[in-house]
């Protein structure tokens, strides 16, 4: 695949979008009308030349998927093949548009099209029905050159533009089937079989169908997708034995349903299904019943989208063993073990018995949770532009980013703002920002990044709120308790997320303390916050919560150098 050039990059700057593949922001995603360019998605300068054409164009988005589609059937010489004109039947009431596109841009294997359909919706209608196309090295990597034999199926519940249905090889395209909640995504998936397969007299198996509401029985051998992901927030689906409501959890649990007995299922996943407490579900699910073959973690991640993510590939049969093979970093690794009755624990590496130690110590000292305490989110002003000071004048006051957030202290202020609820697009109640003594966190970080507040300090949407009540345990001494070296290794040998949840923090465990120890850990953090010198203090803290707990030479050894 060819690097896009410089140039490339500045007309995707002109067409005010980003190249980062990066959320600048958290909040209020399934509204915004920003649009993201699918920059890994197809990486030529033909992608870019053909999006600056089309951006130009004012008409619907139905209209010009058309128009390019017509285009490019007819470059193929396949426009008037009688099976391309039967598979175009229903899609006659759009209108071909007098768009002017050089041949040359058509000489590519890329999906222009969904590149294009993908970089002209908008970024909350993709976040809405998680329409992220998979790129074409991890289709590549998971398809793994497989080939159908001419009595195997393989579908794609969620096809998009058909990446993955073009990931594999057959010479019977007829057994290739896909369905999507997009019409549009469906159009151009067919297209890109006709394309490919343009020497078959076939009509592809293609149809927009709700694939958590449809009735479809059959049976097929392979089973491949990125499914949407995110929870069913209008509670349009039930699945039984899920909880979550996670969509992809949803889409895994029936699709299992529908494989063959020696079928297989393939599937790209966010890591949080591996770690978060509230997708335990789907984990008993395929322990209980499935056999796992390998699970492999990626680096990269999908344009718009800050989440990491990894594949998994199963088996729709119960073991009371589980032998897989994980790939991550570059490394390739087995893992064996014996499943027990609701286990909801999926291995990513061996067992270490030191792990296994630390672990238990502090799981036979728990004594509560941040379960019943006080949560409250940043700010989100709706227009930071606007709404956010560089200096201080009239009613402004300091407002703190996730960035300001330090361990144990909050950086000097950088913008201001007046506090204004109604005119905010969301804003937690007053009383949580003014408590008389808060932690305030980063949302953005792959452990926790807890800061001590008892000056009623605002913050924005990238850092949250936290009001601990946790039984003997004071608030100050629970900013200690968070950032301690034996915490951050607990937090980050449960959950992998580069986001710092409520729900992650709330599966922690604390013990029960002395007043004294409570007192000598608030005097700790006191001594941080007015003095500074947090390496030394830091320390001393470190050693009172590993005394706590009885972690021995060698277990504080290991924790240490894996935080």
């Amino acid at each position: 695949m060819t690097t896009i050039s410089d140039a490339t990059k500045s007309n995707w700057q002109r067409l005010h979008t980003s190249t980062e593949g990066r959320l600048a922001k958290r909040a209020n995603k399934t509204l915004s009308a920003k649009k993201v360019i699918a920059a890994s998605y197809a990486q030529t300068d033909n992608a870019s030349d053909l999006l600056k054409i089309v951006s130009q164009i004012d008409a619907p988005l139905e209209d010009i998927i058309y128009t390019l589609g017509l285009r490019r059937l007819e470059a193929a010489g396949i426009l008037y093949k009688s099976n391309v004109q039967k598979t175009l039947i229903p899609y006659q009431s759009y209108l071909n548009l007098n768009i002017n596109v050089p041949d040359e841009i058509w000489v590519t294997n890329d999906d222009l099209l969904g590149f294009v359909l993908q970089s002209l919706l908008s970024e909350g209608e993709r976040n809405a029905t998680g329409q992220y196309y998979t790129n074409r090295e991890i289709v590549q990597t998971m398809v793994n050159n497989l080939r159908l034999t001419s009595n195997e199926t393989f579908y794609d519940p969620c096809c998009g533009s058909g990446a993955f249905l073009l990931g594999v090889e057959t010479e019977y395209p007829e057994n290739l089937y896909g369905t999507d909640l997009n019409p549009l995504a469906v159009f151009i998936a067919k297209i890109n079989l006709l394309i490919k397969y343009a020497k078959k007299d076939f009509i592809p198996n293609i149809s927009c169908v709700d694939f958590l509401k449809d009735n479809n029985s059959r049976k097929y051998d392979y089973i491949y997708t990125n499914p949407p992901w995110g929870a069913d927030k209008k509670h349009q689906y039930q699945i039984s034995g899920l909880k979550s409501k996670e969509r992809a959890s949803m889409f895994l649990v029936k699709a299992i349903d529908l494989l063959k007995p020696q079928g297989h299922l393939h599937f790209l996943l966010p890591t949080s299904l591996l770690k978060i407490q509230v997708h335990a579900d789907v984990r008993k699910f395929i322990l209980s019943h499935c056999t796992i073959q390998n699970i492999e973690l990626y680096k990269d991640r999908f344009d718009g989208v800050f989440t990491d993510y990894f594949s998994i590939k199963l088996l729709p049969l119960s073991t009371e063993c589980q032998a897989y093979e994980v790939k991550k970093n570059n490394q390739t690794f087995n893992l064996n073990y014996s499943v027990v009755p609701g286990q909801s624990d999926i291995r990513l590496s061996e067992r270490n018995p030191l792990d296994e130690s630390i672990k238990k110590k502090v799981a036979l000292r728990a004594n509560d949770y941040l379960t019943h305490s006080k949560w409250a989110l940043g700010i989100v002003t709706g227009n930071n532009k606007e709404k956010l000071l560089s200096e201080r004048e009239g009613k402004a006051e300091p407002i703190y980013t996730g960035k300001e957030i330090e361990p144990y202290t909050i950086a000097e202020e950088k913008k201001y703002i007046v506090f204004d609820p109604a005119n905010f697009q969301q804003c937690a109640k007053e009383v949580f920002f003014r408590a008389p003594e808060k932690l305030v966190y980063r949302f953005i970080a792959n452990r926790p990044i807890v800061a001590y507040d008892n000056k009623q300090r605002l913050c924005l949407n990238s850092a949250n709120i936290l009001i601990p009540e946790v039984d003997t345990i004071s608030v100050k001494s629970m900013v200690a308790f968070l950032n301690s070296a034996l915490y951050q290794y607990l937090y980050t040998q449960q959950f992998s997320d580069v986001k710092v949840l409520k729900s992650n923090l709330s599966a922690l465990p604390f013990p029960a303390i002395s007043p004294l120890l409570d007192q000598k850990l608030a005097y700790l953090v006191t001594m941080i916050i007015q003095h500074g010198k947090k390496n030394e203090i830091m320390q001393e803290i470190n050693t009172e919560i590993f005394d706590l707990f009885d972690i021995n030479a060698e277990e504080r050894n290991l924790v240490m150098q894996t935080v």
